[in-house]
């Protein structure tokens, strides 16, 4: 553009930003709402900062000009104190940000580029943002003053001897890159630590992108090699995310299936078993690697079901319970009804009734009647009382109890068939008189050893009739 047309334009910019304060000045007397006139101000405030260059000699008054009407036009946005705090706060929070950004500028390792940045921040800070509270404001130009003070300390310092910033930065790149690289010798196995070290290479790659690039021959190696570690952990980290999305799949359909096996379980008809709850729950405790909201929702469908299986136990123990004590009851009387005015006629009678009450899962009733029985035989010498005792067993027992009794005379039939066997065979080694007293007593203790037996066989026949 020759001098004639930038004349021209900066002329126009200067008519523009009159034209601009105008609007400002007039913007408190239009009839719209308060909101309204905060947003066409917003744009007034954007335009500002698009219009270029006016003459030197009218910037200060133009400027001040502007300044003054944007305080004015703030005054009375700030009659409003709840629309005041809200704005003020907002304000801090955009300054905030622009600080972010200077001290992420200042990094930059072309200084000339990190001022021309800067300067973009600066014109923001001064017509874009609004005020801020007083004791606000310090702190946050403090701040800003000090990272510009900083940047053009920099600026200075690297024209002067431009080549020494190259090489220090050509440092610091190296650096990264050897950091990003014994990062990705030892990578991790879970997802936390995966977490961890994004956070990690992330960090390391904005400072390498912001140092910026160098002016030396070096810097297109640096970039191939940047992009090559850069694509080798995008890989790795996918290939992670990858696999662990197949396990998260198959150990949710894991739960699942395990949520089934519960549910099928807790309908069955059978008693359940609380041990075979456990060893359910257990399993489903053991699956990892599942995501937490989905991990949540199961671990609530299956406690659901398991917390409706422990109370159908419970309501069936109950029940059990229940049950228990009225065959209980009932057998408590036959006992009585059998041993008031007692009669062996009557054994068989009160026998049937009580098979017929059914079983409480207890022997105390059964062994009770047992003893009683044995003792009131016993008491009126009756033939035969074992046999009578035996089989009265062998119809109210147990199973449990009657295999408890089988085993005590199988063993005492194993004791006597030893005893027998022991006897015999010591004849082979007496020698003499088989008439003499040795011999005598020897046959009289296997006589008497097999007759035991034959009476214990019979026993055991009996109680096996069930």
């Amino acid at each position: 553009m020759n001098n004639k047309n930038q004349n021209i334009e900066i002329k126009r910019n200067f008519e523009l930003k009159t034209k601009l304060v105008e609007e400002l000045k007039n913007l408190l007397n239009l009839n719209i709402d308060s909101k309204s006139k905060y947003e066409k101000f917003t744009k007034l405030k954007n335009n500002w900062l698009k219009i270029g260059k006016v003459p030197n000699h009218l910037v200060f008054g133009i400027n001040n000009s502007y300044n003054h009407q944007v305080k004015v036009f703030y005054d009375f946005l700030y009659l409003d104190s709840e629309f005041k705090e809200k704005k003020q706060e907002e304000n801090k929070k955009i300054r905030e940000h622009i600080i972010e950004d200077a001290l992420k500028i200042g990094k930059i390792a072309d200084k000339l580029i990190s001022y021309r940045k800067l300067l973009i921040l600066i014109r923001k800070w001064n017509y874009l943002v609004g005020p801020v509270k007083a004791e606000d404001e310090d702190k946050l130009n403090l701040k800003f003053d000090s990272i510009i003070n900083d940047i053009k300390k920099n600026k200075k310092e690297y024209l002067i001897d431009r080549e020494k910033f190259e090489n220090e930065n050509l440092d610091r790149k190296k650096n990264i890159l050897n950091e990003l690289k014994e990062l990705l010798v030892h990578l991790p196995n879970n997802k936390n630590e995966w977490i961890k070290l994004i956070n990690i290479c992330t960090k390391l790659k904005d400072n390498f992108i912001n140092i910026g690039p160098l002016k030396l021959k070096e810097n297109d190696q640096l970039w191939k090699d940047f992009k090559d570690l850069n694509r080798k952990f995008i890989n790795e980290k996918n290939l992670f995310f990858k696999t662990l999305k197949k396990d998260y799949t198959l150990n949710i359909n894991k739960q699942i299936k395990i949520i089934n096996e519960l549910n099928s379980y807790s309908e069955t008809k059978e008693l359940l078993d609380k041990k075979i709850l456990i060893e359910i729950r257990n399993k489903f405790k053991s699956i990892n690697n599942v995501p937490f909201k989905k991990n949540q929702k199961n671990w609530n469908s299956f406690n659901n079901l398991y917390q409706k299986c422990l109370e159908k136990i419970d309501s069936s123990k109950s029940n059990q319970n229940k049950l228990k004590n009225e065959i209980t009851t009932k057998q408590k009387k036959l006992i009585d009804e059998l041993f008031v005015n007692f009669k062996l006629e009557k054994l068989n009678i009160i026998i049937e009734k009580w098979i017929k009450i059914g079983d409480s899962n207890s022997q105390t009733e059964s062994i009770r009647l047992i003893k009683n029985l044995e003792q009131k035989l016993k008491e009126l010498n009756i033939n035969d009382t074992e046999n009578i005792v035996l089989n009265v067993k062998a119809k109210i027992f147990s199973e449990k109890k009657i295999n408890e009794e089988k085993i005590k005379l199988r063993k005492k039939i194993e004791e006597f068939q030893k005893k027998i066997s022991q006897l015999e065979n010591n004849f082979n080694f007496i020698k003499g008189d088989p008439n003499n007293e040795i011999f005598s007593n020897v046959h009289s203790d296997i006589n008497n050893y097999k007759n035991e037996l034959k009476k214990l066989k019979k026993d055991f026949k009996i109680i096996s009739k069930t």
